[in-house]
């Protein structure tokens, strides 16, 4: 097959790409030809069909009538759509394997798509199919309120950073697309990672048979960690409020003998380093940004990896491979975080926004290493039945393989 690979971005920038590289270069050790199409930038992988790409788009910078043609944008996207149509010309992809193409591509890429008789499926690597700020989070809680279609409530509370103009853009562009039923009508299936982003999708009124559950998958290391002999905890990621680390800080506070790594960059940072300084100073490293194989190494060294969310995770990367490393996950029971940590098998669940609770998990982990090591084997193990990286490349080359032979589905 040749498939066309949609994404706003074509370099690592965040967890959905590495999943889209990932899975392209399963395509083609399968013996398939994969042809990107993204936006351009000077961090872009080299690629032969880069022509095609679009200019790249930056919505901070956009002034005066820039913000109001950044505003259609977001909604319809006519030089997408433009280059797309030409790309499909040019290549003649079988089918198309979409990622992240909101604000910056827009759905009219979807819509090219269809026109030009290219079926597709589309991975949910977030919740924008049913929440305007892609998060289903707002006000420090978990939120669905727009899950059938009122996307009016995300103007009313500013869920797209914290602005009523960029609120009322993201409510537009739900809205017009959901009536429009542009998603309905040329997404042949949509890819959960997670059951519960699939199970959400049906409580919302997606049909059943139209999303299907694909869990990402990694690469097991050759050799496993020894958390019997490490030290320390470690949270790995981005650095905002719904991600909990301000609750992961106030748990280290709370007993002399807990130490926290923290790798990853954001906009919560300076406000957890200072923080970390007055309640637990000298016990909280802040690493800012690190490669893969970095987070890899840390976790190596450390007890445990510390997932402390207030928000619905979907299926983070940095569990995943945490599990795969062999160490055991201290997470919050939310979203598809419970798939994964596996109470007394992979690791520990603890409710949200509880520093105790959280406190007495990293305790009895630092307290008890045969447990901790116990743990990380059960991680090991739950990786190499269910989430390979090998696994889900299969799955997706079936599913779109399934989705090339039927053509597009009809809308819902």
């Amino acid at each position: 097959m040749r498939i066309l690979v949609v994404n706003k971005f074509y370099w690592p920038k965040g967890g959905s790409e590495r999943v889209l590289f990932d899975l392209a270069e399963g395509y083609e050790r399968a013996g398939h030809e994969v042809v990107p199409f993204a936006m351009a930038s000077p961090e872009n992988r080299p690629s032969r069909w880069s022509g095609y790409f679009v200019p790249e788009v930056d919505y901070a910078r956009a002034a005066g009538l820039g913000r109001l043609r950044a505003a259609a944008n977001v909604v319809w996207s006519r030089e997408a759509e433009r280059r797309l149509t030409e790309l499909v010309a040019a290549a003649k992809p079988d089918v198309a394997h979409l990622h992240n193409f909101h604000h910056q591509l827009s759905p009219s890429v979807v819509d090219a798509l269809r026109k030009a008789g290219v079926p597709a499926v589309h991975t949910l690597h977030d919740y924008k199919v049913l929440c305007p700020n892609y998060l289903m989070y707002v006000d420090g809680a978990p939120c669905d309120r727009c899950g059938h279609g009122s996307y009016g409530h995300a103007v009313r509370h500013r869920c797209l950073h914290g602005s009523i103009a960029a609120s009322a853009v993201a409510m537009m562009e739900m809205t017009f697309h959901r009536w429009r039923g542009t998603l309905a009508r040329g997404i042949a299936a949509f890819v959960a990672p997670s059951r519960f982003l699939r199970d959400k999708c049906i409580e919302f009124g997606f049909p059943p048979d139209r999303v299907r559950w694909v869990p990402n998958g990694v690469v097991s290391p050759p050799t496993s960690a020894s958390p019997a002999a490490g030290r320390g905890f470690l949270y790995a990621g981005r650095l905002s409020p719904e991600k909990g680390v301000m609750t992961a800080i106030d748990a280290v506070a709370r007993n002399d003998r807990l130490q926290l790594t923290i790798a990853g960059t954001g906009p919560a940072e300076p406000e957890l380093r200072r923080h970390a300084a007055r309640v637990a100073p000298g016990r909280v490293t802040f690493r800012g940004f690190v490669s893969r194989d970095e987070v890899e190494a840390l976790a190596r060294e450390s007890r445990a990896l510390v997932v402390p969310s207030r928000w619905w995770e979907n299926a983070p990367l940095s569990v995943l491979e945490g599990l795969a490393v062999g160490i055991p996950i201290v997470a919050t029971s939310l979203g598809g975080l419970p798939e994964l940590v596996r109470p007394e098998e992979t690791g520990l669940l603890v409710p949200p926004g509880d520093p105790a609770a959280l406190a007495e998990a990293l305790v009895r982990l630092e307290e008890d290493p045969e447990l901790a090591a116990r743990l990380g084997r059960g991680g090991q193990a739950l990786i190499e039945r269910d989430y390979r990286l090998t696994t889900q490349v299969e799955r997706m080359l079936d599913l779109l393989d399934e989705v090339r032979v039927k053509g597009i589905s009809c809308a819902y």
